[in-house]
């Protein structure tokens, strides 16, 4: 198994903001309905909150950009190698669920987490009192904990597909490499109908039977 890397924290912890914030306004339209907007304004959702969606959003874009061109990239070098026709380890559906369920126990507790933390300081922050962890299972906040675990699901799903693929390419372009290292390298010799084997300097056997000149003894 291909072992984590700074960039698969990052996106890990990006994608469980992206499911924080997306869980955190569907909890408020289902509880609030269509008094949405200003249940998320009388509870200190202004302009910073307005300014977090935007910014998870941008995150949520790049990583998407981000991840296609890696695979992109993995599936043409591949291609290069005829690496398709390779089965690998990493291609079970048992890695896939593997990798959800490790995505998911990330992200979820961490989506919950901001969720808490949140929402108390933006109660403080227009004068309400800090309802701590009541905003998991109050009358004001509705099925947060369903809520949050479907959402968290469909992140670590679409980060264990890409986790799955990646490692499938990965592993197929190591084999392919490694059979090109073993394939032997066949030697071809070509005859030279140029060369004229009479001559004297390619026959060595007159060369070294034959007398030195005369005048080279006396």
């Amino acid at each position: 198994m291909i072992q984590a890397t700074w960039r698969d924290r990052f996106r890990l912890a990006a994608l469980a903001a992206v499911a924080f914030v997306l869980a955190h306004d569907t909890v408020f339209l289902l509880t609030d309905g269509g008094s949405f907007g200003l249940a998320l304004a009388r509870t200190g959702h202004g302009d910073q909150w307005t300014g977090t969606v935007i910014v998870v959003a941008g995150l949520a874009l790049a990583l998407a950009v981000a991840g296609a061109f890696r695979l992109v990239g993995l599936s043409r070098l591949a291609r290069e190698l005829d690496a398709g026709d390779l089965s690998v380890h990493e291609g079970r559906i048992a890695d896939l669920a593997g990798h959800l369920l490790r995505a998911w126990l990330l992200i979820l507790p961490v989506a919950l987490a901001l969720f808490v933390v949140v929402e108390n300081l933006e109660h403080v922050s227009v004068g309400l009192p800090a309802p701590g962890l009541a905003v998991l299972g109050s009358y004001q906040y509705h099925s947060v904990l369903a809520v949050f675990a479907a959402v968290s699901f469909l992140a670590a799903l679409v980060d264990a597909l890409y986790h799955w693929r990646r490692d499938v390419l990965v592993a197929r372009i190591a084999a392919a490499r490694a059979r090109l290292q073993r394939r032997p390298i066949a030697v071809v010799r070509y005859g030279l109908p140029w060369l004229d084997r009479s001559h004297a300097s390619v026959r060595s056997d007159r060369i070294s039977g034959r007398a030195p000149p005369r005048s080279a003894v006396a």
